[in-house]
């Protein structure tokens, strides 16, 4: 198949009629509309637009959509299981389907004999996991970091702080949550270069949290529990020192403050790992999984300790969750990961692509920063000074879906590239990406490119 495949420019006459119908009847809360993309199909790391453009995607549905798309596995499963009951609440009976995913789940956790919740979303799953920090610590303070997404609904949108939109109008959100800056190697509020000092980083961050926020602000024998990324996503691909969180873990373990990682985003073999904090050897007290773990088809859910997961019978009961069909992609999805090996593809094809972009980070003084692990990579866009330049990056992004790659632009100050793209991404289809982001670079620069994609703001 031949790949990008532009036959109209996009948009094409198809996506604007469908995106003006789509203005008159939804909400302007559903979403950032990052680009005027409306997909008809998909194969693999392809997604085919209603005009017939062919976009190589680098965004896989926020990171979702794991093992790409139309796979001919979780297709089947999906199709054989519909036929047989397409749904059985898990909170009133058993699913057989949903036990074996929890199973499966279990077995490849780093928390150690874990208990299992199943939900929806991320975002419920993170007021999951409030709830049951709260209840197991009887304790009402969370502890949260400025840039985490964690979330829409109204507990996952009182703990984040990655853009001021998100809660502007729905106050009083839940009350008690203190937020922490992120312990950023490129742009932290100490001004330390954390690639060359990681230790001074990590150790001012410590002093800053004991020394101050303990002992003024927020008493640490009522805080229930620490809500953190292992990496940041839409704060824009953070990656935190390597003993970051293997010398916080003890602070915290010794006022009782439990340890969640929210693995939504970083989770399922994103970094080219199982879950990202074994990037940085800790074991949290609880993880959060969503997005790839039913492929983006609505599964997620809570793995964590045995004792702090028993909560009251029927208090994390979501009619929809696990349900039998969702159940059968996440079996489907977990067995492709591991029997194609997905895991070593992220690493092997992120560290392809990051070479990459490190020598373009060479050959073009606009990119500050590349990082990220696996299949999870943030490239950082900057004017003089090292200041973000969300402008720039806002066209070199525009200019990429023009060329037929989607590629979408965030970050705290709206100013990283993101690559998140399905973890069957080949080294073939990431070497023709490369060369859209280069052009795409080079027109940018040359004042080629008059619209930029939108992003959150």
């Amino acid at each position: 198949m031949e790949y990008p495949r532009i036959v109209v420019k996009p948009p094409g006459p198809k996506a604007k009629e469908l995106v003006e119908r789509e203005r008159k009847v939804l909400s302007t809360g559903i979403g950032v509309k990052l680009f005027p993309l409306v997909p008809k199909r998909g194969f693999g790391p392809l997604i085919e637009d209603v005009d017939g453009n062919i976009f190589i995607d680098f965004l896989a549905g926020a990171a979702a959509a794991s093992t790409g798309y139309a796979h001919p596995k979780l297709v089947k499963a999906v199709q054989e299981q519909v036929e047989l009951i397409q749904h059985s609440m898990i909170g009133y009976t058993h699913n057989e389907r949903a036990i074996r995913v929890a199973e499966k789940l279990a077995k490849i956790s780093i928390i150690k004999n874990p208990k299992i919740i199943f939900g929806l979303s991320g975002s419920d799953a993170v007021d999951m996991a409030i709830k049951v920090s709260k209840f197991s610590t009887r304790r009402p303070w969370i502890l949260a970091f400025i840039g985490a997404y964690h979330g829409q609904t109204f507990g996952a949108t009182s703990i984040a702080s990655f853009q001021v939109s998100q809660k502007r109008g729905y106050s009083p959100l839940m009350p008690q949550v203190f937020w922490l800056p992120y312990p950023n190697p490129y742009r932290n509020v100490w001004g330390i270069n954390g690639y060359e000092e990681p230790d001074e980083l990590i150790n001012r961050f410590l002093d800053y949290l004991e020394n101050y926020v303990f002992a003024h602000v927020v008493p640490p024998d009522e805080v229930a529990a620490l809500f953190a990324e292992p990496i940041q996503g839409d704060a824009g691909i953070v990656v935190p020192p390597e003993n970051f969180f293997k010398e916080l873990k003890p602070i915290l373990e010794e006022h009782g403050i439990l340890l969640v990682m929210d693995e939504v985003q970083t989770g399922i073999g994103r970094t080219g790992k199982w879950w990202g904090s074994e990037w940085f050897d800790v074991e949290p007290d609880l993880m959060i999984f969503g997005k790839g773990v039913a492929s983006g088809m609505g599964l997620s859910g809570v793995i964590g300790k045995e004792e702090p997961m028993e909560v009251t019978s029927g208090s994390a009961l979501l009619t929809p969750a696990a349900n039998p069909v969702i159940s059968a992609a996440a079996e489907a999805t977990l067995e492709i990961i591991e029997e194609e090996k997905l895991l070593e593809n992220a690493l092997r094809v992120g560290e392809f692509i990051r070479k990459r972009l490190r020598e373009m980070q060479e050959r073009y003084e606009i990119i500050g920063d590349v990082r990220g692990k696996g299949l999870m990579i943030g490239v950082e866009i900057v004017k003089e000074g090292d200041k973000p330049d969300p402008e720039m990056t806002g066209k070199i992004c525009w200019r990429a879906f023009e060329l037929g790659l989607i590629l979408p632009s965030y970050g705290m100050f709206g100013n990283v590239i993101r690559i998140t793209p399905p973890l069957v991404l080949t080294q073939e289809v990431a070497e023709k990406a490369l060369e859209i982001i280069e052009q795409a670079i080079k027109d940018a620069m040359a004042g080629k490119v008059e619209r930029k994609v939108t992003t959150w703001h």
